[in-house]
């Protein structure tokens, strides 16, 4: 079992391949890493879809707040807004 910030590069390593890293990204949703989960949402150099992954994974941590913090100070791009909208809403 990997530690949060394991799971954390491993998302982030281009080295790795999409399944080993979205997986990293569900670790961290299961760990409840609200933060880390908002972070790569919000990383430009991460791919979109990983992106996306990291911020559909807040919905499932329960990670209202921090949520709410990105839908409303922004740092996402636009589709990635409209989603943490759409989440908050569910």
């Amino acid at each position: 079992m990997s530690s949060p910030s394991q799971n954390f590069q491993t998302a982030v390593s281009k080295n790795l391949n999409r399944d080993e890293r979205e997986d990293a990204i569900d670790a961290l949703a299961d760990d409840g890493e609200c933060d880390k989960l908002a972070v790569l949402a919000q990383m430009s150099g991460l791919d979109g879809p990983l992106r996306r992954r990291a911020l559909n994974a807040m919905g499932r941590a329960e990670c209202a707040d921090v949520l709410s913090a990105l839908a409303e100070d922004g740092g996402l791009d636009e589709s990635l807004q409209s989603d943490a909208e759409r989440l908050l809403d569910e």
